[in-house]
């Protein structure tokens, strides 16, 4: 086990400083745009005076009640993107990790992962064409004492340049660490893992 974690060294998350910047903008543009257009919608119909007035009275708290919405998701994103503190993500001998300055704050562990019975593969791809490939694994829900399916997903306020050669490295070390676990051939062929 020791010349095992020898060869498998810690890779680290790598910040995509561009592609986040672009994120929040096209995000504050979006959020600004449909207010303005919103509100230009509503004054409109408020000033028209071909419109009946219980229709100008309904489109404008139609309008206050988006607008109220609209206002609160944008300030409570911009709460949780405070609040969220990850500074990296790192794959270890240990697990999957999030990290906030030197301290492990959420982790997917090579140990806490689990067999399960009831699906082929224990380390599988999620299925459908409407969401995005997420890699998934079964861990212990110690509370309810139940196996359940969690997917490697990066919680970090920022993107991440690197984010496929993390799972992949992760790969690696469920092939290293948890040969007991079965990993679907469409993992392998996904991340392009090499197999020896």
């Amino acid at each position: 086990m020791v010349t095992r974690n020898i060869e498998f060294q810690e890779k680290q998350s790598e910040r995509a400083e561009k592609v986040t910047f672009l994120a929040k903008l096209v995000g504050y543009l979006l959020y600004a745009i449909t207010t303005f257009g919103i509100t230009a919608i509503t004054i409109t119909v408020v000033s028209t005076n071909e419109i009946d007035l219980v229709l100008k009275v309904l489109s404008t708290v139609l309008a206050l009640f988006l607008l109220f919405f609209l206002i609160r998701t944008f300030f409570k994103q911009n709460n949780e993107d405070k609040i969220n503190k990850i500074t990296r993500v790192i794959v270890d001998q240990q697990g999957f990790h999030h990290v906030e300055d030197l301290k492990k704050v959420k982790s997917i562990t090579f140990d806490s992962l689990r067999q399960n019975l009831n699906k082929m593969y224990d380390v599988d791809l999620s299925d459908g064409d409407d969401v995005r490939i997420e890699l998934l694994v079964y861990t212990q829900d110690y509370p309810t004492n139940k196996i359940v399916c969690k997917a490697i997903t990066f919680e970090t306020p920022f993107s991440i340049r690197n984010g496929k050669e993390l799972k992949k490295h992760f790969i690696r070390g469920v092939l290293l660490f948890r040969p007991d676990l079965r990993i679907s051939p469409r993992v392998i062929d996904f991340f392009n893992v090499d197999v020896e």
